[in-house]
């Protein structure tokens, strides 16, 4: 049997196709495997890093979480600002320090309450809404190649430190001036006794007698003011309460008649003797009457009452003045503190004084129908003290010494 040519060469042609395709197969097949070699490595390198982003992200999660807690802890008030002084955190002092939480508001905000009120990363404040004073310091933070860094910012309270700063500077000016009032008391003592040595050999009349009395008046107050500021402790002696009420009421009846007004005395029967200076204790309470006259100026009227309470006897003195305002009851003990252009501020400071040299105690109240009671609370005996007396207000005051 013959073969036709063109069947052999169709034979042929297919041979080769298929060789051909077979080449293409093993050659895709082999291609094909290097392929899902490298998806698979691809596969680990993309699995390795999605692992350590995690953990990256774990870490700074919790070193946030360590900032955020280091924040709370500290004793001091914590603020960051970014690049723009927005403040993005604050912790727990910080809130207390400045009133109220200021996040994302800008740092100039912090100073609309306080003074000064210029906005400073460093140096005081006093914030009015607290009444605290507060040191600001600040340190730049972040990556050193950023060109908009980030501020950390410390608020401090020193309000304690500032007080007793503020205290120690004013009692050193206390003390200055105790040494000028002395050297000046000094100064004035000579022609005083003078003045009063030549007025004693006058001929007696009214109005040498009325002169004399007022200088002797302003050598006792002299005397008073050397005494105060020496923190002079005289020799106690027995002391009647009820004739000591009755001198300050003799004292001071005809001043107070001349202007319209009245004194009443109400003591108790028994006897109310105490260990004490007698003297201190009748400038105390003239200068409490005296304070009560100048305050009311018509129709004072003035009730002494003397009781006992306990171990302690109990001087009351009432007034229909206008009374104490509450923001200055702190104050008027205070030495140098006067409300009245020509007052020296020393006549409550002498009051006080008096009252802890006997070991007693001082209580401010109004009077029900307008006015103020001054109690003063003093021991039947040097070592009586009795703490709960006064419920109200009390002030103790400790005489300057140079």
């Amino acid at each position: 049997m013959q073969t036709n040519p063109s069947s052999s060469l169709e034979i042929n042609q297919l041979e080769k196709v298929f060789a051909t395709f077979n080449q293409v197969s093993a050659d895709l097949g082999s291609r094909y495997q290097q392929l899902e070699i490298q998806v698979a490595g691809l596969s680990d390198e993309l699995a390795a890093s999605h692992s350590a982003r995690i953990q990256e992200l774990t870490e700074k999660e919790l070193l946030a979480a360590k900032l955020t807690a280091l924040m709370s802890a500290l004793p001091g008030g914590i603020i960051t600002l970014d690049a723009d002084s927005i403040i993005k955190e604050e912790n727990a002092i910080a809130i207390e320090l400045l009133g109220h939480s200021l996040k994302s508001s800008h740092w100039s905000e912090v100073f609309e309450n306080t003074s000064p009120n210029t906005p400073t990363l460093h140096g005081e404040i006093s914030v009015k809404s607290t009444n605290k004073r507060i040191s600001i310091s600040s340190s730049p933070y972040g990556d050193d190649d950023l060109k908009d860094t980030n501020t950390i910012i410390l608020l401090t309270d020193i309000t304690e430190n500032y007080r007793l700063n503020n205290q120690l500077i004013r009692e050193e000016r206390l003390a200055e001036l105790g040494e000028m009032a002395a050297k000046l008391a000094h100064q004035i003592r000579t022609p005083l006794s003078s003045a009063i040595l030549y007025l004693s050999h006058l001929t007696p009349s009214s109005i040498s007698r009325k002169i004399l009395d007022r200088l002797k008046k302003i050598e006792n107050l002299t005397n008073d003011m050397l005494s105060y500021i020496r923190g002079d402790t005289e020799i106690f002696q027995e002391v009647s309460l009820k004739k000591l009420l009755n001198e300050v009421k003799e004292t001071n009846i005809l001043q107070i008649k001349s202007a319209g007004g009245d004194i009443h005395l109400q003591c108790p029967q028994e006897q109310c003797l105490i260990q004490g200076n007698q003297e201190a204790l009748f400038n105390a309470l003239t200068n409490i009457v005296e304070n009560a006259i100048q305050a009311i100026k018509q129709k004072p009227l003035i009730s002494l009452r003397l009781s006992k309470a306990g171990e302690m006897f109990l001087i009351e003195i009432e007034d229909n003045g206008p009374g104490i305002d509450d923001s200055i009851k702190e104050l008027i003990f205070n030495p140098f503190f006067s409300t009245r252009a020509m007052g020296t501020g020393l006549g409550l400071a002498v009051v006080a004084s008096a009252v802890t040299e006997h070991k007693g105690n001082i209580q401010v109240i109004p009077a029900a129908q307008g006015g103020t009671i001054f109690r003063l609370f003093i021991p039947s005996a040097p070592s009586c003290i009795n703490n709960t007396l006064a419920d109200d207000f009390f002030i103790k005051q400790e005489p300057l010494r140079i």
